[in-house]
């Protein structure tokens, strides 16, 4: 059984809150265990709106160290510890972090004679460099050296392969009863016949299948670091602070609607979400339009927009099996 996953958009906008965006925060759910992107200021009440459960969250991945990204952090884990939380929370972001999660008073400082933990439950802050990988059951969380204003990072979940599709008749074929040795072949274990023939899993599985990829940008420019962490991706949360109309993205450190759609692409992409909106757009319209000339499947990013990020396709989805025998 694969675990479900949804996206849960929580904030979406640049630099301040406005009426109609919260700073950015994204939750990506994944079955009962929640990665959460980024933690503005307000986050835990967006969680509280989104119907999705700040209990679940097992890591806080920070992208940079720029206010509006980080600012919720103090609130939210506040409340976990009220909730009577016990599970050990991850906090990983770029260097910077630990004096940062210090001075907020997650963690005590290092060298210091405070004990923690603070609020009941153990906190573990991890600094990453380009290229770390934090393993998970089931996947891995990977990060990315993106160009910014400042050091920052983009992150990937990337789930583990899945093995091939199950072909039932080929299995009967072969003489394998129904049951326990069914659920064998499918965990990749050969099986043992009553006439002492044996059933390798390659015999009735398929082509192995892809685990699902979520990638999240945070704050940069367009860059080929991005385009990198992004390959085939299922869906690419990209920052896109400005249309078109406004010349000078780039030199603030930030992406227009069509550069984040050129980077979709050029990553051979699925879906694209169009995130991190400057407040002086109150519609995005033209963003999306802009997006979509480039990029067909490009879409808004909107508080509280719950999006389910399906497999990708199967290899062998048209219906080959294999030989049987």
């Amino acid at each position: 059984m694969h675990e479900s996953m949804d996206l849960v958009f929580l904030g979406t906008g640049a630099s301040w809150p406005s009426i109609e965006r919260n700073v950015p925060s994204v939750a990506l759910k994944r079955g009962s265990e929640i990665v959460l992107f980024d933690c503005g200021e307000g986050t835990q009440r967006q969680f509280q709106r989104s119907g999705v459960s700040y209990m679940q969250v097992s890591h806080i991945l920070i992208t940079h160290l720029h206010a509006d990204h980080y600012l919720g952090m103090p609130g939210l884990v506040q409340t976990m510890g009220l909730n009577e939380r016990k599970d050990t929370l991850v906090i990983a972001g770029p260097p910077g972090l630990r004096r940062l999660c210090e001075d907020q008073r997650l963690v005590p400082r290092e060298g210091s004679k405070e004990k923690g933990p603070y609020y009941g439950f153990k906190i573990e802050v991890k600094e990453l460099a380009s290229g770390d990988v934090l393993s998970r059951p089931g996947y891995k969380l990977v990060a990315k050296e993106v160009r910014h204003s400042i050091h920052a990072l983009a992150f990937a979940l990337v789930e583990d392969d899945r093995p091939g599709r199950f072909h039932k008749e080929v299995a009967l074929s072969l003489g394998v009863p129904e049951g326990k040795m069914f659920s064998s072949l499918q965990h990749g274990e050969s099986v043992t016949l009553a006439d002492g023939r044996v059933v390798k899993p390659s015999q009735v599985l398929g082509p192995t299948r892809k685990g699902r990829k979520v990638v999240y940008t945070g704050d940069c420019v367009p860059c080929e670091q991005t385009v990198e962490i992004a390959q085939n991706a299922d869906v690419l949360v990209h920052e896109s602070t400005y249309a078109n109309d406004f010349p000078d993205a780039n030199k603030h450190g930030h992406s227009t609607a069509a550069q984040a759609a050129f980077i979709a692409k050029a990553a051979k992409a699925r879906t694209l979400f169009l995130t991190h909106i400057s407040p002086r757009y109150t519609n995005a319209n033209p963003l999306v339009e802009e997006a979509r000339k480039i990029f067909p499947e490009s879409h808004e990013a909107r508080d509280l927009l719950q999006f389910i990020v399906k497999f990708p396709p199967d290899p062998d989805e048209g219906g080959s099996v294999p030989p049987a025998g």
